[in-house]
């Protein structure tokens, strides 16, 4: 008697089959589903993702990454919960509203890699249906951001560092950045920093420089006046220990080179050797523009050459661990799996009239094109690189609605169960 069942439906790409809830491969890392992949500017795609072990029911517990299209998304999914959520148990009869109001119950704690809006704003809505106080953890910069939305104006005051305070929702827990956190019993949680650019600031906030052990960034040409700072992003490491494997989740993110720092290059570093070892099978990782896209309307986000560069950065380190040579990079990130996050859903050319840049002329720019989406451009660009370097990369174009499962072991994959496709 219940509107889900038990099992998980996985479209593998070497065996479709069905494999039951009890059977799941000891491999098995972690569950994700999207609540939402973009990174603007549809308000019902923004960056949220539930998951769980992979070996775990989900009313034992679920974690909330990012909470951007949240219980909207979620209400959506549960349409039809045989899809993405097969194994999630309801009383029977219930609508879909009620199934969210169900699993998110089951939410015991989030974790938010920077304050920007498309990454806090269904946190803060979600907030009113709340019925027990939900730790929110995120590094120190990144909490005072959402402090500041709940601040009593924009938001009601639903969210504090006093864990005490009975008016509140959520309460604010700083992450140490390179500590491992224990999240549930077999899960932990380590924050590594990320750049995500130069952020134009107002008086009275604070410089993060430190944490990047670099000079602060030059002002725009056009705003020459204005207080620099880079902004700080999170890149969370999940490790299973029960099965000894791990997911990388990146929130946005710059390229070092266009960044003049080395924080994605200290990031990779840190995580070769679980890469070298087969410990780490998949990363979640940005991928705002095409490669069109100019450097200096980049944003503190990626590009497919600028992603694929990152990944060359990790395939020298894991092929020295593995062959003592960093050259040797062919098929070095076989077994990977790069979930391509964050898409941005239109990019339009700035108006030259209001832009300090200069703009950029497309080609055929006199004959009438149909719009191709940036997710099409954008998976077929990635696929280019691959098939020129090789690195054994396999690249998954995250859709809201889906099903990610992350497996490892003898054959490492990603199978991607019950995928659903809301339009």
């Amino acid at each position: 008697m219940t509107s889900g069942s038990h099992s998980e439906q996985a479209d593998d790409p070497l065996n479709s089959t069905v494999v039951s809830h009890s059977h799941v491969p000891h491999s098995a890392a972690f569950s994700f589903v999207c609540l939402g992949v973009g990174g603007g500017p549809f308000e019902n795609d923004s960056s949220c993702y539930v998951m769980k072990p992979a070996d775990r029911h989900w009313h034992d517990g679920a974690i909330l990454v990012e909470g951007g299209s949240f219980l909207g998304s979620l209400r959506e999914c549960l349409e039809h919960p045989d899809h993405a959520f097969s194994d999630a148990t309801f009383p029977p009869h219930l609508t879909a509203e009620q199934r969210t109001e169900v699993f998110n119950s089951w939410i015991t704690q989030v974790y938010i890699s920077h304050g920007h809006l498309d990454h806090v704003f269904g946190l803060a809505l979600a907030s009113a249906n709340s019925r027990t106080q939900r730790p929110v953890y995120g590094l120190p910069d990144t909490l005072d951001s959402i402090l500041g939305l709940f601040n009593g104006r924009l938001w009601p005051r639903l969210a504090s560092y006093d864990a005490e305070d009975p008016m509140t929702m959520y309460h604010l827990r700083s992450l140490e950045l390179g500590k491992p956190l224990t999240a549930t019993l077999d899960v932990t949680v380590t924050p590594y920093p990320v750049s995500h650019g130069a952020s134009r600031l107002t008086d009275g906030v604070p410089v993060f420089q430190d944490v990047f052990h670099m000079p602060p960034p030059s002002p725009l040409p056009c705003a020459p006046l204005d207080t620099m700072s880079t902004t700080v992003s999170t890149a969370f490491l999940f490790r299973n220990h029960r099965v000894d494997r791990d997911v990388l989740f990146l929130g946005d993110v710059e390229p070092d080179e266009v960044g003049h720092s080395r924080a994605n290059a200290e990031l990779w570093r840190k995580v070769a050797g679980r890469m070298a070892q087969g410990k780490l099978n998949a990363v979640f990782l940005e991928c705002s523009y095409s490669s069109e896209q100019p450097n200096h309307l980049l944003f503190g986000h990626l590009t497919p050459k600028h992603l694929y560069a990152e990944l060359k950065t990790l395939a020298r380190l894991v092929a020295q661990e593995r062959f003592g040579n960093e050259i040797k990079t062919k098929n070095a990130l076989r077994g990977l799996k790069c979930v391509v996050i964050h898409i941005k859903g239109m990019v339009l050319p700035a108006d030259a009239r209001f832009s300090c840049f200069r703009l950029i002329q497309r080609q055929n720019e006199s004959k009438l094109i149909l719009p191709v989406t940036l997710a099409q451009i954008v998976e077929k660009e990635l696929q280019a690189l691959e098939a020129e370097h090789q690195l054994g990369v396999e690249f998954i174009i995250a859709r809201r609605g889906q099903r990610i499962g992350a497996y490892g072991s003898y054959l490492p994959r990603m199978l991607i169960g019950s995928v659903y496709h809301i339009n």
